[in-house]
């Protein structure tokens, strides 16, 4: 076995402290870090000074082009076409004012008229009719004279003349029947008759 030497580990220890202390010299930086040190709090001033001081001018302001509002030309409202403006609306119908017309004239009623016929000569005395007409139509008849002379003759006329008068009515003309019993004044009736239709016109 190899005997330990103290002399040797103690060789041993410094030459590994002078080796540390080299090591830490060569690593060691050139400049003093003492003004690094001391100008490391003035550039941090700095920059917070930097940051707090207020923009400049053209800085903080923004160009005319950027800083001005775009001036907007309002928009159309476009609003919701309600049904009465969207569709047309329905042609109203005009009516146009016409001058009323004149109230239609009714054809005044012919004015009655009356016409007496010639007399007729019978048997037992004369008959005369006289009639009463509108426009063109008998509105009445009636015997202004007849045989009356006898008492037999007013009898037999009281009662022949008014169907006379009734059949003129109805048959609107000359054309009526002998009444039975008055023969004579049944046709003097008619012939007076006829000559007041001819005087009328009709």
């Amino acid at each position: 076995m190899r005997k330990k030497h103290p002399f040797r580990h103690a060789l041993l220890a410094t030459v590994g402290t002078v080796s540390g202390i080299v090591l830490l010299l060569a690593l060691k930086p050139s400049t003093d870090p003492g003004p690094a040190q001391a100008d490391a709090p003035t550039a941090a001033a700095t920059v917070t000074a930097r940051s707090s001081a207020p923009p400049s001018p053209s800085a903080a302001s923004p160009s005319p082009s950027a800083s001005a509002p775009r001036s907007r030309t309002p928009a159309k409202k476009h609003t919701a076409a309600t049904p009465s403006s969207s569709r047309p609306a329905p042609a109203t119908p005009t009516r146009t004012s016409s001058a009323p017309s004149a109230p239609k004239t009714t054809a005044a009623a012919p004015a009655p008229r009356t016409v007496t016929g010639t007399t007729a000569q019978t048997r037992y005395g004369p008959v005369q009719v006289r009639i009463t007409l509108s426009g063109s139509r008998i509105t009445g008849a009636s015997a202004v004279q007849y045989p009356d002379e006898t008492a037999r003759s007013k009898d037999i006329n009281s009662t022949a003349v008014p169907k006379l008068n009734q059949e003129t009515l109805q048959a609107q003309s000359a054309s009526i029947d002998t009444v039975s019993g008055a023969s004579y004044t049944s046709a003097g009736y008619r012939q007076s008759l006829q000559s007041a239709l001819d005087r009328a016109g009709l």
